[in-house]
């Protein structure tokens, strides 16, 4: 009866670390795609739309701001989709920057593993 116990145990700790190791490589082989991106004002607000093609694995989204296009400075947090919008699109409503001038927009969808699940960021110009 205690062999039988360890074989169980054994066989439980093999099937955790497999799937924990396969769990590791499929995200950090995920990418997002954005499909469709827009920045725009609409009484006297800011608003950002965007779409993906469906796989998702973003925990959130950061939206960020620029006013160099170099620095960018996290602006607001996105949960999920809109539901209003359909399963893949998404919305951020804000306020407008007092800052004159050309602003610059970026998304950055961050895991669950508070990481950047992509590099190439999409800029968008208002």
């Amino acid at each position: 009866m205690n062999t039988l116990k360890k074989i169980t145990c054994l066989l439980m700790i093999t099937v955790f670390v497999f799937g924990k190791a396969k769990a590791q490589s499929a995200a950090a082989n995920s990418k997002i795609t954005i499909t469709n991106f827009k920045v725009y004002e609409k009484n006297d607000q800011l608003i950002i739309d965007w779409k993906t093609d469906g796989v998702v694995d973003a925990n959130y989204w950061q939206v960020q701001r620029s006013e160099d296009g170099k620095e960018y400075a996290t602006i607001a947090f996105v949960f999920g989709p809109d539901p209003r919008q359909g399963a893949n699109t998404y919305r951020y409503k804000g306020k407008l920057s007092k800052a004159g001038g050309k602003m610059s927009y970026r998304l950055s969808p961050v895991d669950k593993r508070e990481k950047e699940i992509n590099t190439e960021i999409i800029p968008a110009t208002k």
